[in-house]
């Protein structure tokens, strides 16, 4: 592992002033994040004094593949401290920061990632294609450069029921189907595998949910009986409006509330396990077996020691967002502004104890 920090004096190999590193991303999260700290000569005048302020470009180099490239966008000073500590985002910071004016007319979210990277200079590297045509207004001027490729993808994955990943790989956006590739790794208990855990809640179900009209006549309602049976009535309302009978909002909102897991593991460190990427498990006690879909994931370089955090999931989920408007008669907005988590579709390989 390699720190490389660029100031207005040059390019300087810092690694040896860092005691330890944590390159860290998450599913919801476009930016990923660098974080260090560097010693300082203020408290120590052998070590020598290098510029970190704001603004600074720092880069890391793992077996010469420029894993991260960005900014240092804050760090904290102390007089208590030996270290000033620094955190750094990479150009996604950028995405989520730049607010645009934009209308795309029947364009596929290809086209519409290239022409912004044309207009904004964003290096590209792979970028998923599928086939579909979107028409949007981003008109407001609060939609950022993100919330216009992620709109482009939610509304891409409606009709292909596949999950996208959108983050950065060194310089280069990367916008990949979320599905095992050539990186996707085996962990297994005993070899690189360290722990693992997994908690099982029922505090955010969903079991039935009735339908009313704008007047609040009740309509119908949908349920999961079993579970009303062993987990008790937790209930959604929604109302209808003339022109959506609230149908698809009820199903998903039963079809997510199911019960949740959440699976961490600690593995010995590799750079594939990033979000977005997938990898397969093998540990007995916990009866986790299976691909599994990263969430989350911290890496951490420390006293020559390199080890993962990375939380789990088998299910895809994609980080949904709807924002600008289709052009109409009346300008009204036809998408909503709010982000969720999407589940795309559940692996045929699940969390089976009986495997």
């Amino acid at each position: 592992m390699q720190l490389l920090l660029t100031n207005s004096f040059g390019t300087f190999d810092i690694t040896n002033m860092v005691p330890s590193v944590q390159w860290s991303g998450d599913y919801q999260q476009i930016a990923r994040t660098l974080s260090f700290g560097i010693l300082s000569s203020a408290t120590d005048k052998t070590i020598p004094t290098v510029d970190c302020s704001l603004g600074c470009t720092v880069q890391l180099v793992v077996g010469g593949e420029v894993l991260f490239d960005g900014k240092i966008r804050s760090r904290t000073i102390s007089t208590e401290g030996s270290t000033i500590d620094v955190v750094c985002y990479d150009r996604g910071f950028v995405l989520k920061r730049t607010k645009v004016l934009k209308t795309y007319t029947n364009k596929t979210p290809t086209e519409i990632v290239r022409d912004l990277a044309g207009f904004y200079n964003i290096p590209l590297g792979i970028i998923a294609d599928p086939d579909v045509r979107i028409t949007r207004n981003f008109v407001t001027g609060r939609d950022s450069i993100m919330d216009v490729i992620q709109t482009a993808y939610t509304l891409a994955s409606q009709t292909t029921k596949k999950a996208y990943h959108i983050g950065f790989r060194g310089r280069k956006l990367y916008i990949t189907v979320k599905e095992p590739d050539q990186r996707t790794l085996i962990l297994r208990g005993g070899a690189n595998l360290i722990s693992a855990t997994t908690t099982e809640s029922v505090e955010n179900m969903v079991n039935a949910v009735q339908i009313y009209n704008i007047n609040g006549k009740f309509l119908r309602e949908i349920a999961d009986q079993e579970a009303i049976k062993l987990h008790d009535r937790l209930q959604e309302i929604v109302k209808q409006t003339k022109n959506d009978n609230k149908a698809a909002e009820a199903q998903k909102l039963l079809d997510n509330g199911g019960v949740t897991q959440k699976i961490t593991v600690h593995c010995l460190g590799n750079v594939a396990n990033v979000t977005g990427g997938t990898v397969v498990v093998q540990e007995p006690y916990t009866g986790l077996y299976g691909l599994f879909y990263i969430d989350s994931d911290v890496h951490e370089w420390k006293r020559g020691q390199y080890y993962n955090k990375l939380t789990l999931n088998f299910k895809a989920i994609m980080d949904e967002k709807e924002a600008g408007s289709l052009p109409n008669a009346t300008g009204s907005k036809t998408g909503g502004n709010g982000a969720s988590d999407k589940i795309i579709f559940e692996h045929e390989y699940g969390w089976d104890s009986n495997d």
